[in-house]
């Protein structure tokens, strides 16, 4: 089948390409790109005002499935990634089981096949059971469809431990991702400042964070290890990745949505709802990571969706930290471009471009490749609500708001797997 998309902005900063016009796709593939293509046969798309880039790719995804199944699945879970212009998702292995065996692993990728909606890679867990005591079996994980390795929520604090990972990694060409906070400092539930003071709740430090940053770098410049350091939220983690990377060592990092956008000041308006790990944190640090995303410090944007129930998200104190984001990410990074922090090609390298490089996904729109593309309007407005939302769960500061910026339509291998109209 022939579906060609006419009129939009077509948009791919690794292949220098800024064009309106039209674009067509055939048997899977990207058939052409031109200022005007005609053909006979084909179901054409009207992308005028639109834009059209290689849809996104997110590092850092949580599914509950298996084991918690009623925050999300991996049919829901795929169901938001696409509606949010996704279509490679990275899910985290704490799951029950774990993803701490080629077992749990391969049952992931098959019933992601089997919903067909993107392509859902699973991170295998570094440690047997995330307990952070013996190395998981790198070789059977990666054989099983594991490009990268994490206990992500639980942070490999043995440092022998990590320096060994990071050593067989680099043999097997896997990446390591860690969730930065030291257990020892990290008993709180927001970030010390302002609002931990105001409201007399123990606080989680931001040394938690700079000290494992720290560590996981230099074991990453003697070993050589690729190391990713996961939802980076500090001022100083940001200027140690960058030092670290003036050395030369193979580092990248991550930073989500909400911690660009939000500072700890929005636990007063949102609650429960704006409680992540690590926590919002100062106006300072917020700062700090804009100015590490503009200057390359920081690699990509990952959402860390994290489904959690309306029970669970009772208290402040007594809440699980995390919030959804896989619809919301294209909105709210659109006002990062709206503020004039970044470009869309900037905006297209973080959301797209190097989550793919890193995990070793194609990406990009080239005749002869794979057809996997997003086309969203970065004006029309919507609403999360009941009727939009496509998680199991409701856990997000934006519920209710009018987000600006709207995924229209997802192609994955040349497949629509979302339209917005439909």
């Amino acid at each position: 089948m022939r579906i060609l998309i006419k009129g939009g902005r077509i948009l791919d900063p690794s292949q220098n390409l800024d064009l309106v016009g039209d674009l067509l796709i055939e048997d899977g593939k990207i058939a052409g790109i031109d200022k005007r293509i005609e053909v006979s046969y084909a179901k054409v798309f009207d992308a005028n005002g639109l834009l059209i880039c290689p849809s996104f790719v997110d590092m850092h995804v949580h599914l509950r499935d298996p084991g918690q199944t009623y925050k999300e699945d991996i049919e829901s879970g795929s169901k938001c990634a696409v509606a949010g212009g996704f279509t490679t998702i990275l899910c985290m292995p704490n799951t029950k089981p774990p993803i701490d065996s080629p077992e749990v692993a391969e049952y992931v990728i098959r019933k992601s096949k089997e919903v067909g909606l993107c392509q859902v890679l699973p991170a295998g867990a570094i440690t047997k059971g995330r307990r952070g005591k013996e190395l998981t079996d790198f070789y059977a994980l990666k054989k099983a469809g594991c490009p990268a390795l994490t206990d992500d929520g639980s942070p490999l604090m043995d440092s022998g431990l990590m320096e060994r990972a990071l050593r067989l990694a680099k043999q097997l060409d896997l990446l390591v991702m860690n969730h930065c906070e030291d257990d020892n400092l990290s008993k709180g539930h927001i970030n010390e400042g302002y609002v931990s003071s105001l409201l007399g709740i123990a606080y989680r430090s931001p040394s938690a964070e700079d000290i494992l940053v720290a560590r996981d770098c230099i074991l990453s410049y003697y070993t050589k290890g690729r190391i990713h350091i996961q939802h980076l939220s500090s001022k100083l983690s940001v200027d140690i990745i960058r030092f670290f990377k003036e050395k030369g060592a193979p580092v990248s990092c991550e930073v989500n949505p909400y911690h660009l956008l939000f500072d700890e000041l929005e636990l007063l308006e949102s609650g429960a709802n704006a409680k992540v790990n690590p926590p919002l944190r100062k106006e300072e640090d917020k700062q700090a990571l804009l100015e590490g995303i503009k200057d390359g410090t920081i690699d990509c944007i990952a959402t860390d969706h994290a489904p959690h129930t309306k029970r669970e998200k009772a208290s402040l104190e007594s809440a699980m930290p995390g919030m959804i984001g896989l619809q919301t990410a294209l909105p709210m990074c659109l006002e990062l471009v709206r503020r004039g922090i970044i470009s869309l090609e900037k905006l297209v390298y973080l959301l797209s471009l190097n989550s793919a490089r890193l995990l070793g996904v194609e990406r990009g729109i080239k005749v002869g490749k794979p057809a996997n593309l997003v086309v969203f309007d970065p004006e029309r407005e919507w609403i999360l609500d009941e009727k939009t939302n496509l998680s199991k769960s409701q856990n997000t500061p934006l519920w209710g708001k009018v987000l600006k910026g709207m995924v229209v339509m997802t192609f994955w291998e040349g497949k629509m797997v979302y339209n917005a109209v439909s």
